[in-house]
């Protein structure tokens, strides 16, 4: 039987130190229909050079070029919709593809509309941090709306989705990385899973795009609780719950701290802070802060 078409959208903006490496992995993987869509966002270094040459010598893969830099969840946004396939996966211009990570998820997508799965950690040179998503993350699957509020496990390098999820979700924020607003989605649905075998050398470094983030912390979060409650998806009691955390953290702006947001942290604290590994001393901790003007 023919395998089914998986498109793949990478985006990239001065990668040259690694894009080549992630290409090749790319290239390599044993599933035999894959479609490659490259969306470069006005690179001023010698990236565009390295995809021209891996674009001429690879037929499936597909090289568009922006010719002003649109940021990064538009430059993901852009090469999604240019995705033809039912099934879409998400690469990342530094990281390095294990040869089964597309078949391993085909395989175990079933009729869930995003599935993930662990990474190994690898510092800038590709050697192992000894580390693993995991390591610092539980993950979460079906009906998980409530536990995705205030953290993401769910990383858009480690994601395979079926193109019906875009149809489903709301346009891009940006001020939510996009992977966390297609995985809020899928949640919403029930058809959210995950697989626990380590498919992606998943590299951090201080140029990537994630390092550098530096936004306040507690008005992300504000924020974030705004465009959960206002996706048409949302179940009406998590929508409840989240009115109610946002009045309570209104309160900040007349008050030193609000027993409203504390209290109402502290009954849902096993949910909204599962996802993240931490003690029970530095939940607390959080809390206490999370609650302080």
């Amino acid at each position: 039987m023919d395998k089914p078409l998986v498109s793949i959208a990478l985006c990239t903006f001065n990668g040259e130190k690694y894009i080549s490496e992630q290409l090749e992995s790319i290239l390599n993987q044993d599933y035999p229909n894959l479609e490659i869509i490259v969306v470069d966002d006005n690179s001023t270094d010698k990236t565009i050079d390295i995809l021209k040459s891996f674009a001429e010598k690879n037929q499936n893969i597909s090289l568009i070029l922006n010719e002003t830099n649109i940021g990064f969840n538009n430059n993901f946004n852009k090469a999604l919709m240019l995705c033809s396939a039912e099934y879409i996966a998400i690469a990342d211009q530094d990281d390095i593809w294990l040869p089964k990570k597309i078949s391993c998820l085909v395989n175990n997508i079933n009729d869930n509309l995003l599935i993930y799965h662990d990474s190994e950690y690898i510092d800038d040179r590709g050697f192992s941090l000894n580390l693993k998503t995991s390591t610092h993350h539980r993950f979460v699957s079906g009906n998980c709306t409530k536990q995705l509020l205030y953290y993401n496990c769910i990383s858009g390098h480690a994601c395979l989705m079926r193109k019906e999820l875009l149809d489903l979700t709301p346009e891009f924020n940006k001020n939510l990385y996009y992977d966390w607003w297609l995985a809020y989605t899928a949640s919403c649905t029930g058809r959210l899973d995950f697989i626990k075998d380590k498919l992606v050398k998943h590299r951090k470094h201080i140029e990537s795009s994630t390092g550098n983030d530096k936004t306040d912390a507690k008005l992300l979060r504000v924020t974030h609780l705004n465009l959960f409650l206002n996706h048409p998806l949302t179940p009406k009691p998590i929508a409840q719950l989240i009115s109610k955390l946002l009045s309570g953290y209104s309160e900040l702006t007349n008050k030193s701290f609000s027993k409203k947001l504390f209290s109402l942290l502290i009954s849902n604290r096993i949910d909204l802070l599962f996802i993240r590994k931490k003690s029970f001393y530095s939940q607390i901790k959080f809390l206490i802060k999370e609650s302080s003007k």
